[in-house]
């Protein structure tokens, strides 16, 4: 007889290895459940609730949200839905207009300069707004540029005191950068510091996608990424006679400039293959590109890839995580969240969220909003439903030898270890030596409730009381049946039910070969 224990379930999903090459610290499936900083999976605060109870622009998709900071500190929310742009008031969700007269299609891009906020969104000139004045159409847009018929941006970044921006259907391959320290002048004079075009690669048949602006440290200097559909460009240089652009990669682009995070010295993005990293990793400081989604490759090939231009992500720094919103199969709206966390196993853990619907988001003073497609703003990570809609959870471990893949074996006993539990039901399924069928071979219920008599109903275990606990509890149970390898799936639905996974032992009794 011989108890295993699994106390360090860190390492995530991992739809990469087979049954029997999957980490002890791996699962087969992490469903709306996030890593707590002590090793445990939780769905404690995975709800989100509505920050305005009246839909944005007759119930129209938010098409872009935005954490504006004004040279006085004061923050703004900014959204925009339907054809206009709102300021939010973070803590009612009562909105005003600040901008009318947008089209409806397209994301809104948003960048500050110099306490000024600037929105694009490839259909309509710039917009410009100060905090205070009414907003208007952006001053110096479009440039005069010989021979060259300007239409919109869609995108936009800051790079060396400049305002950049791209996305023009017209000049799909064309960065239009200002003069420096002006955002409102993009006509070129002639001068060292003025405005300027500059084609990225014209004739491969790819549009800009996003720009990104990087410090590199060994060098001591920024550069602007330049992504493109398939392939990754640098912009270094400060002014006409220093600026040198540079492939780096004609592998990975970006779906879309919504998708492009930076977390420290690394770039995570969303290409077509999966989702990418950039970094200065080599003592020479050269950047170099790698997969961060191998383990979950399987999820990746479900996405919908016509669609993936609405992808977007967030980075949630005090969390550690950084969420991609896909979209998948044939459904062109954002349905599944992909959540890496890099503070959590052996390089990141990666766990998945469904039932979010959002076609943007944004980080407003440390808070996860998203925009929802009926106008909403969702106010992520508060409470345990989705505006009172329960949310489903799952944990399915991979198949255990127990170090004996040879050998037969049944178990004993299971003992779930859990934390700060309310009464909730939960159910567990059991399967031996890689039953892929759709029929669980064994499912036990349990109704794990607190009351005065300190017993867990459904379970006929006494003397173990969950109620008001800050510690960790224990559920026991005995599986039926023999084999060679185990999984387990724990089941439940968060209706202001939380529970925290911390772990369990299984203790298995030996058989003969097989």
């Amino acid at each position: 007889m011989q108890t295993h224990h699994f106390f360090k379930n860190t390492g995530g999903m991992n739809q990469k290895n087979n049954e029997l090459s999957l980490g002890a610290d791996e699962a087969e499936d992490i469903v709306n459940l996030h890593a707590t900083a002590e090793g445990s999976w939780s769905n404690r605060d995975i709800g989100y609730l509505h920050l305005n109870a009246t839909p944005l622009a007759d119930g129209k998709t938010i098409t872009g949200l935005h954490q504006y900071e004004m040279l006085t500190g004061d923050l703004h929310l900014i959204a925009a839905a339907g054809a206009s742009l709102y300021k939010v008031d973070p803590d009612t969700g009562q909105a005003s207009v600040i901008a009318n007269g947008l089209s409806e299609a397209n994301a809104v891009s948003f960048v500050t300069f110099n306490g000024l906020l600037i929105a694009c969104n490839g259909l309509n000139p710039p917009k410009k707004w100060d905090g205070e004045n009414p907003a208007a159409n952006l001053d110096g847009w479009p440039p005069a540029i010989a021979g060259v018929s300007v239409g919109n941006p869609s995108i936009s970044e800051i790079y060396s005191n400049r305002l950049v921006f791209a996305g023009d259907a017209q000049n799909p391959s064309m960065l239009f950068i200002s003069e420096q320290e002006n955002p409102q002048n993009f006509t070129p004079d002639g001068s060292v510091t003025s405005a300027g075009a500059i084609q990225v690669s014209p004739g491969d048949g790819e549009k800009i996608t996003a720009l990104k602006t990087l410090f590199l440290p060994l060098s001591n200097e920024e550069v602007l990424v330049v992504f493109k559909q398939r392939s990754t460009y640098i912009l270094s240089g400060s002014n006409s006679e220093t600026f040198a652009l540079q492939k780096i990669s004609g592998e990975f682009g970006a779906v879309s400039h919504q998708s492009v995070v930076q977390v420290g010295g690394e770039m995570m993005f969303l290409s077509n293959e999966g989702i990418t990293s950039l970094s200065t990793a080599t003592l020479q400081g050269n950047l170099v590109s790698g997969f961060l989604s191998e383990r979950i490759q399987a999820q990746i090939e479900r996405l919908n890839r016509s669609a993936l231009s609405g992808a977007f992500a967030v980075h949630l720094r005090d969390r550690r995580e950084v969420w991609w919103c896909v979209p998948e199969g044939s459904t062109p709206q954002n349905q599944v969240v992909l959540v890496y966390n890099y503070g959590s196993g052996r390089g990141g853990a990666w766990s998945r969220r469904t039932g979010i619907q959002a076609a943007c988001g944004a980080a407003f003073a440390g808070r996860l909003l998203t925009g929802g497609y009926d106008g909403h703003i969702q106010q992520q990570l508060r409470g345990n439903s989705y505006q009172g809609t329960p949310i489903p959870w799952r944990y399915r471990t991979g198949f255990q030898d127990f170090s004996s893949p040879r050998l037969r074996k049944r178990i004993r006993d299971v003992e779930l270890y859990l934390k700060q539990i309310s009464t909730m039901p939960l159910t567990v399924h059991m399967q031996w030596d890689f039953n892929r069928s759709s029929v669980y071979q064994q499912t036990r219920t349990f109704v794990v409730a607190p009351d005065k008599a300190s017993c867990i109903y459904g379970s006929a275990r006494f003397g173990q009381d969950f109620y008001n606990q800050s510690g960790t509890s224990s559920l026991r149970f005995t599986p039926s049946g023999s084999g060679r390898a185990f999984q387990m799936e724990l089941q439940g639905e968060t209706m202001n039910n939380p529970v925290e996974i911390e772990g369990w032992s299984i203790t298995t009794i030996p058989g003969g070969l097989r």
